[in-house]
């Protein structure tokens, strides 16, 4: 089969003839540029240097259109594949796109900037996302449009493409119709998997009157289970799947090329077996750890590996063994749930915590946890034995509360936030530089939208300033997405080496244990430090944080031991007690945390509250309270009066206009009497 994509190498060929500049319009080319076929590939033009040229984003996406688009968006490489891979789908009649990237490749943006394009060559009228969580629904609209209440000014990242044509609201539904207003073309809107499943027949038939108009995203499509057969699919993705049959295109944006099950995706191919019995997802856009690294929107990592003695015995204490956490490969859940196993992995947490603190005082930490009765154990361990820590939990089953709890932790003064699987997926905090894995998950897809959560570059500190520190257990798949994550990483810093020298020299120029036993006790020994910088066993450790805590020094261990290996004056350490090392208790001047938008529903929930509020007050003023037995039918009738000036009641409400338009007809009310 013919090669759609240039390679590596004949894009270095391209970028060299060009001399880094755009073939068409002279700019500079940045890290997303395009490298464009002459004569279409769609066209029988071959992928060949001959025919190839090298291109701004903006040129190649607008090539053929009348208009011309003085855009800033300066996609990614990642980003830029995504959006020409959707273009070729729809060149070549291929109606899905697979995407894999880890956290922080900036996918939401990706599936965004790919609607705007589409739009403005009147491919789409419409973009339908779906996404797992509400969070991530919340983040999708507020990330892309949303309107300050008090200056009415409409910020976002639709502002770095050009006003004349880009893509609208895409407003957070709870699935109440109209999902879209009636002939707003250019709009969209994000909902989630559990709201199309509870109610499809909405979205089914807004698909229907759309049919052929619009982009499906199905973003995280790792929720999406394909029925293979064996009745393993989820009603989700046959429901994905009914409305692929709609859809002008498709998107599956994934972390992982299989489910959590190990279970296909909806709507993806996989190649052959090999002889391992493997098989390979077909994806037409990658963005791995080491790319995050190269583009420096991923941090580099230390990972603080816990080792423990654990002792098993039978349920009639008949006979006991004793193993090393790092023997273990499976059933760790009843390790893991000890005290004496997650106690001193949680004190680190903290103590890594402070420490981070101290250059900037809005960093804070995550701890994933097995199950709601773990993560409300180290909860509550954590407020008991650090007063004045400020620890929030989210566990699935609190419902709202949880979804606030997500967006409350990002926008207000917060240290750990202790969850179960609500942040392994799309939770985008970046001020989180520590990751305590007191989880026995261990597909390494999961892994990495685990930790991902600390990878994410904040712009608020350089890039080569920044690390995530994860503490976790050293059984044997923790050591294998070890050494993965150190390969990707000597991987990315290698290229962004080599991209920097090239720069330079342009400008010069799990099988479960026998039923009958129970983990008696554990007892956690060492912890040694391991990033590309060094491995650092645990004497050595201590003696490092000795030292930091002598000259005051806030740096990962892993990092020091590398430079006193380069001075010649790395300590070798034979035995000595155990300490205690507690970092001091100093903290950077405060930092303003990342301030969050509303979603357009969020406003109206509000809105409609401060209605409620206002009704009440304005009973108040007439001495009806809420002691009284009638105080119910007061309510009801002045709710009426309210309804009646405004034009409609809350149930009717469907934009935020419409819920100011009560606020002011009560508080008109209100001002009369």
């Amino acid at each position: 089969m013919a090669r759609r994509f240039f390679s590596r190498q004949q894009r270095a060929h391209l970028y060299r003839r060009a001399k880094g500049r755009c073939e068409s319009c002279n700019a500079l080319l940045s890290d997303g540029w395009h490298a464009d076929h002459d004569t279409p590939w769609t066209k029988g033009g071959p992928t060949q240097v001959q025919n190839g040229r090298a291109l701004c984003p903006a040129c190649n996406l607008t090539k053929g259109s009348a208009l011309t688009y003085t855009d800033t968006f300066d996609p990614r490489p990642f980003q830029a594949d995504v959006i020409e891979a959707i273009f070729d789908g729809f060149a070549t009649g291929r109606r899905v796109t697979i995407a894999l990237g880890t956290p922080g490749t900036g996918k939401t943006l990706t599936y965004q900037a790919a609607a705007t394009h589409l739009l403005r060559q009147g491919l789409i009228d419409y973009l339908a996302v779906f996404v797992p969580r509400v969070s991530l629904a919340r983040q999708c609209e507020t990330s892309w449009m949303a309107q300050d209440r008090e200056t009415r000014e409409l910020r976002g990242l639709h502002t770095l493409f050009d006003a004349k044509s880009r893509f609208g609201k895409i407003r957070h539904s709870d699935a109440r119709p109209p999902l879209t207003q009636p002939g707003a073309g250019g709009t969209g809107f994000v909902s989630t998997y559990t709201a199309l499943a509870t109610d499809p027949a909405t979205f089914l038939d807004w698909a229907e009157e759309h049919r052929g108009r619009f982009l499906l995203v199905a973003d995280e499509a790792q929720f999406c289970g394909a029925d293979d057969g064996s009745g393993g699919g989820t009603r989700a993705g046959a429901l994905v799947k009914e409305m692929h049959e709609y859809s002008a295109h498709t998107v599956l944006l994934t972390g992982t090329p299989y489910r959590a099950d190990g279970r296909p995706l909806v709507l993806a191919d996989y190649t052959e077996p090999s002889e391992s019995g493997k098989q390979q997802l077909v994806r037409h856009a990658e963005a791995t750890y080491a790319d995050g690294i190269d583009g420096e929107y991923l941090r580099r990592f230390e990972m603080l590996l816990h080792e423990g003695s654990v002792t098993e015995t039978d349920v009639g204490r008949q006979w006991s063994v004793e193993y090393q956490i790092s023997s273990l490969e499976s059933n760790l859940q009843p390790t893991l749930r000890l005290p004496t196993t997650w106690q001193p992995m949680a004190d680190l947490v903290v103590q890594s915590v402070r420490e981070k603190q101290v250059l900037n005082s809005a960093y804070r930490g995550l701890i994933s946890c097995m199950e709601k009765k773990d993560a409300e154990a180290v909860t509550n361990y954590l407020r008991a034995t650090y007063p004045g820590l400020r620890v929030h939990i989210a566990v699935s089953s609190d419902g709202k509360a949880a979804q606030d709890t997500l967006q409350n932790f990002k926008t207000h003064p917060a240290d750990i936030l202790v969850t179960v699987r609500m942040a392994f997926i799309g939770y985008d905090c970046k001020p989180i530089t520590v990751v305590g894995v007191l989880t026995h998950y261990r597909d390494p897809g999961h892994l990495m939208q685990l930790v991902g959560r600390g990878l994410r570059v904040w712009e608020e500190e350089p890039f080569d300033e920044q690390t995530c520190r994860i503490i976790a257990p050293d059984d044997r798949k923790m050591q294998d997405f070890l050494d993965q994550l150190r390969e990707q990483q000597d991987e990315g810093l290698r290229r962004r080496q080599e991209r920097t020298q090239d720069q330079d020299d342009s400008d010069r120029k799990s099988a479960d244990r026998d039923q009958l036993t129970f983990i008696e006790s554990t007892r956690m020994t060492t912890v040694r430090a391991v990033s590309n910088d060094a491995e650092v066993e645990h004497d050595e450790r201590l003696l490092i944080e000795s030292l930091k805590h002598r000259w005051g020094v806030v740096a990962d261990v892993t990092s020091l031991a590398g430079l006193l290996e380069d001075y010649g004056s790395r300590a070798k350490v034979v035995t000595h007690d155990a300490v205690s090392v507690e970092f001091p208790q100093q903290s950077a001047p405060e930092t303003a945390v990342p301030t969050v938008a509303l979603t357009d529903k969020q406003q109206i929930e509000e809105l409609n509250r401060q209605v409620v509020e206002e009704i009440k007050a304005y009973l108040a003023d007439r001495g009806i309270t809420g002691g009284r037995p009638d105080y119910g039918m007061y309510m009801g009738k002045a709710t009426k009066r309210v309804n009646k000036a405004a034009g409609f009641s809350a149930g009717d409400v469907r934009t935020v206009a419409d819920a100011e338009a009560r606020l002011r007809a009560v508080t008109a009310i209100r001002g009369q009497s």
